[in-house]
């Protein structure tokens, strides 16, 4: 290893320079890096024989790449004691000599060979013999390429020592630190301790400041740029879409960072993770998140694993953002019947906008929001909450989150949802049973009175045409011209029990085919359910039809009446030879589920409503997993855990696909209380989570705050009314149900920051000085606050200490003044006009933003939401909300205020001082600006801050002068532009008076008195040095030796 390093980089000694040691570490090193023994290449370039010694004996191992080592001392001690004196003596004179003596040339054929050792004549011997050196020999071989490389230009030399001048090793050998002396001194020991561990403190935070930017751009800035320039091709037709492109998705509601968690799994992401469970943690900075970018939300609660984009397909934006505007009206509406104590037929609303709004959105959507209506009992109008048997605001949330399953209300509310939506099935299939006879009333063959029973008679001589009642082969009994046992199936699906009852024991022909299932239908028609010696004899005929008879002998039909009727076999809730949909399928289960006390059932009778959400969990991971859906068959499986009472996973999974219908179903669930929600504050982004008991629970506050982001900056109202829906869930018991509440709250104070709104979120004022109601203040009641006024305070100031800090100057006013701080709100006026008066002469004037017009807020204070096209009302707030010039502003808010002593008395005496005096500056300076030279001095002068009228008196300007430092900062930093503008005026008078074409004394008495002015301001400047700009004492200086002061 050493010895291939000793030769020049491109191979020839010669063009590399005299010096043969070629070594890339320092020269200073005192051992070889790799521990090899050759001789030929140290790091300090040559050493004596006698260190070539004691290095060979010290690194005998061999090297670590596998090199054999040098063979040093390998001699016998007899042999070396055999050794003549003179060489001995040689040898001995060769240690001593000192390494200076040597030089720093590595080649040994210049040295003379007495001073080599006796290991280092031998290897010389041979290589004599053997030709040379290896790094001659190699030397020799790389000739060719130096002339190569001299040929095309390139100097192996100059290379050679570019590259000698780069030590690698410097910074290694610069890093280490020289042994410090002791120093018996404690104090100076001290320091150094303190100094060193101030040194790792600040080593330490700007290591952890790196890590902490490092992590930022990893979260916020790292883009997949390729994919957004797909996405961006794709949008304007340039490139195809490709549908297996999962990808990491910006943009709307998904980023770019690599998928951490499974969804379906309990365990949170890791920012969820790194929150406290005993309260927010300080890194979630935001509960509302940023505003969007106005892209349309499909994609807004997509699960952290990627999904097919083709499935649910893309509907097309305008009827996304058409859907999310019928949405916002009704609960607009909502929200406006909750203020009054009125009940509000959410689900009937929502299913209207879910039906009525185009594009491509599955049936099973709509029907959902039937089954709910099915389940809950909902009433199609509003009424008044107050009236009788109403359906209340939370009706269902003491019973649905009952964590005791056997408790009476647990028990109760299954029950509801099995026959709601077993009714809800029933009805939709009678539904389509009129649908399809009304589409063929030739091959159905209606006909006379259009009873429930001649309508299905109808139904199934329309199916029979069509040849798919059951398989080919199949016995059908028949009772006259009726399919008796189809007949009587179809009544029992269309949830016409009594008729089926009624058609039984009325027709001979059936009462002879079988007179046991008469007394078993007219039985099952009282209450739905047989008793205990019944059913035990129907099962007993079921089991023995099904084992004996012979195949294809046995209507299918008349099978699938025993088993709904009688509950037999439950272990195979199928029905065999019978045509079925998944609704047929979930009617089957809901007719034959019971939610009775399981120590009482037999253990064979034991169905209830948990066994069907087991059956559904386990269809929707066989058939409807991840990109096993069909265009549209995320609907299928959100329609089945609606009607399973599955609430929170239907929900979370709706998000994936169509998160503006899932926002909304959590909203009617949540208002029902048949949801049950998380705490934000624990559960991070998470949507879907599990209680300590396994119970699913929806985070909804997080649904709301990031629905609103697309829209809540264009439309305020809107985002108000979700976010007051943040407190429906407020009166849970314990720390959750405040833990809503104070979202709700910290949500509506980040809007109110994030916008500049404030006239209609908080509230605008009149022309006389009288209140109008924000959005949030007409709100008040929906919000669960404990003290209002002092909420609306606290979110009043802060806002306007926001607004100061950013320069709007009129937000600020608005707000402080709603504040009912009226001395800061002059304060702010002052500041504004000082600016104002600070601004050079002929320079662009000071122009405030002003607030945007609040044109739909009512005369009285009502929301503006009921009447979207209320015309703009003149004069209904006061005109510092268009304003955009200071004086205006100021003007305003002083009339305001000197026509009420309530708000006068609490604006302290130098402010007001000071904004009639910066009012009266602003009055000059118009008067100086329009070249109205005696009319502005006559302005000045009034002002009572210059010795004008000193005439020359010491004692007057002196005054003056010490009248300077009693007034406020806001008018002492303006004095020195006030002396400009005196400067200007009295200089252009002069000029004017001076270039008459008749001189007379009045006119020079006139000047001389302008003179005397300019003299008794150098004087009063002299006085008040260093308390004015510079640049006042040089125009001074300037200007009196224009006009002959000096």
């Amino acid at each position: 290893m050493a010895s291939t390093n000793s030769s020049t980089l491109f191979g020839g000694a010669g063009l590399g320079g005299a010096a043969q040691s070629t070594s890339i570490f320092p020269t200073n090193n005192p051992t070889n890096m790799f521990g090899n023994t050759s001789t030929t290449a140290t790091l300090t370039g040559g050493t004596s024989p006698a260190k070539q010694s004691q290095t060979q004996q010290q690194f005998t191992p061999s090297s670590i790449l596998g090199q054999e080592p040098t063979q040093t001392n390998a001699a016998p001690p007899s042999g070396q004691l055999t050794q003549p004196a003179f060489f001995n003596s040689l040898l001995e004179r060769g240690k001593k000599r000192p390494i200076s003596a040597i030089g720093q040339n590595g080649n040994f054929e210049d040295l003379p060979s007495l001073q080599l050792g006796l290991d280092d004549i031998r290897r010389k011997a041979r290589e004599l013999g053997t030709g040379g050196s290896k790094e001659n020999q190699q030397q020799a071989q790389h000739t060719k390429a130096h002339y190569l490389l001299a040929a095309s230009g390139v100097s192996p030399g100059h290379a050679l020592r570019d590259l000698k001048s780069l030590d690698p090793q410097a910074s290694m050998v610069t890093g280490l630190k020289e042994q410090e002396l002791f120093d018996p001194d404690n104090q100076k020991f001290l320091k150094n301790i303190q100094q060193r561990g101030r040194q790792v403190m600040i080593t330490e935070s700007l290591s952890r400041a790196h890590k902490d930017f490092d992590s930022f751009l990893e979260e916020k800035v790292d883009m997949d740029w390729e994919e957004q320039r797909r996405k961006i091709f794709e949008h304007f037709g340039l490139a195809q879409k490709d549908d297996g492109a999962g990808g990491a998705k910006g943009g709307f509601g998904r980023t770019a960072r690599p998928k951490q968690f499974n969804p379906a799994s309990t365990t949170p992401p890791l920012s969820a993770s790194r929150r406290s469970v005993f309260g927010r943690s300080a890194l979630e900075k935001s509960v509302i998140g940023t505003p969007g970018t106005g892209t349309a939300s499909i994609q807004l609660f997509e699960d952290k694993m990627d999904r097919n984009e083709s499935v649910g397909g893309h509907s097309d934006l305008r009827f996304l953002r058409e859907k999310m505007g019928y949405y916002a009206d009704k609960v607009r509406l909502l929200n406006s019947a909750r203020l009054h104590a009125r009940t509000f037929p959410v689900l009937h609303e929502f299913s209207d906008v879910e039906g009525h709004v185009g594009g491509d959105v599955p049936r099973q959507l709509y029907d959902a929001y039937r089954a709910l209506i099915s389940i809950v009992g909902e009433p199609s109008k509003a009424t008044n909450a107050s009236g009788p048997a109403p359906l209340k605001e939370r009706q269902f949330s003491n019973d649905y989150l009952d964590e005791v399953p056997s408790s009476r209300k647990a028990v109760s509310l299954r029950k509801q949802i099995i026959e709601g939506s077993r009714s809800f099935l029933e009805k939709l299939f009678y539904d389509e049973v009129e649908s399809v006879i009304s589409k063929n009333p030739r091959e159905a063959q209606l006909g006379g009175i259009p009873t429930v029973i001649n309508k299905i008679r109808a139904y199934i001589r329309l199916r029979a045409v069509r040849k798919d009642l059951a398989p080919d082969g199949t016995e059908l009994q028949m009772v006259g011209r009726d399919y008796c046992w189809i007949l009587i199936f179809y009544l029992l699906r269309c949830g016409f029990v009594t008729e089926a009852a009624e058609y039984v024991s009325q027709d001979p022909g059936f009462r002879s085919l079988d007179h046991k299932f008469v007394t078993y239908m007219t039985t099952y028609a009282q209450s739905r359910r047989l008793p205990r010696d019944l059913q035990q004899k129907i099962n007993g005929e079921y089991q023995q039809r099904s084992r004996n008879a012979p195949d294809n002998t046995v209507d299918p039909y008349r099978m699938a009446c025993y088993k709904i009727i009688g509950r037999c076999e439950l272990s195979r809730r199928r029905l065999e030879g019978v045509n079925q949909s998944v609704e047929d399928w979930m009617w089957l289960q809901f007719s034959l589920a019971r939610e009775d006390d399981r120590a009482e059932e037999v253990a064979g009778d034991v169905f209830g409503l948990e066994d069907i959400q087991i059956d559904i969990s386990e269809i929707g991971q066989r058939v409807f997993g991840k990109g096993q859906e069909g265009p549209g068959g995320y609907g299928t499986f959100f329609f089945l855990q609606i009607l399973g009472g599955m609430f929170e996973q239907a929900v979370s999974y709706l998000g994936s696909y169509a998160p503006i219908t899932a926002v909304h179903f959590a909203i009617a669930l949540a208002y029902y209380g048949l949801l049950r929600v998380s705490d934000v504050y624990t559960s991070g982004e998470e949507i879907l989570s599990f209680t300590v008991k396994q119970y699913p629970q929806i985070n909804f506050c997080y649904l709301l705050t990031q629905y609103t982001r697309e829209f809540r900056t264009a439309y305020v109202e809107a985002a108000v009314d979700y976010f007051s829906l943040l407190c429906l869930n407020a009166d849970l018991p314990g720390s959750l149900g405040k833990s809503q509440a104070s979202i709700c709250h910290e949500a509506l104070r980040e809007f109110i920051l994030e916008t500049r709104d404030f006239a209609k979120l908080l509230g605008d004022i009149r022309s006389d000085g009288s209140r109008i109601k924000g959005l949030i203040e007409q709100r008040l009641s929906l919000i669960k606050l404990a003290d209002q006024e002092e909420f609306l305070k606290t979110i009043t100031v802060q806002a306007a200490a926001i607004a100061d800090d950013k320069g709007l100057i009129t937000d600020a006013v608005l707000l402080y003044h709603l504040a009912e701080d009226y001395d800061r709100v002059i304060d702010i006026i002052n500041r504004a006009l000082s600016d104002a008066v600070a601004i050079e002469l002929g320079g662009p004037a000071l122009k405030l933003q002003p607030l945007r017009p609040r044109t739909n807020i009512l005369e009285h204070g009502q929301d503006p939401v009921h009447d979207n096209h209320s015309p703009s009302i003149p004069g209904s707030s006061l005109s510092l909300t268009t304003v955009n010039d200071p004086v205006a502003l100021a003007k305003n808010m002083i009339g305001l205020y000197n026509g009420n002593a309530l708000y006068y008395q609490q604006i302290r005496q130098i402010n007001r001082d000071a904004c009639g005096l910066l009012l009266r500056m602003m009055e000059a300076k118009v008067e100086v600006e329009t070249a109205k030279w005696t009319p502005a001095l006559d302005a000045i002068n009034d002002l009572n801050i210059l010795p004008l009228r000193a005439r020359s008196s010491v004692p007057y300007i002196r005054n003056a002068a010490q009248a300077f430092s009693s007034f406020p900062a806001i008018i002492s930093h303006n004095i020195g532009h006030v002396i400009m503008w005196s400067i200007t005026c009295i200089g252009h008078e002069r000029e004017r008076l001076n270039s008459g074409a008749y001189e007379n004394e009045i006119r020079q008495g006139l000047a001389d008195e302008l003179l005397v002015m300019a003299k008794d301001l150098m004087v009063f400047s002299g006085m008040v040095k260093y308390k004015l700009p510079p640049r006042v004492y040089e125009t001074l200086a300037r200007a009196g030796a224009e006009i002959g002061a000096y």
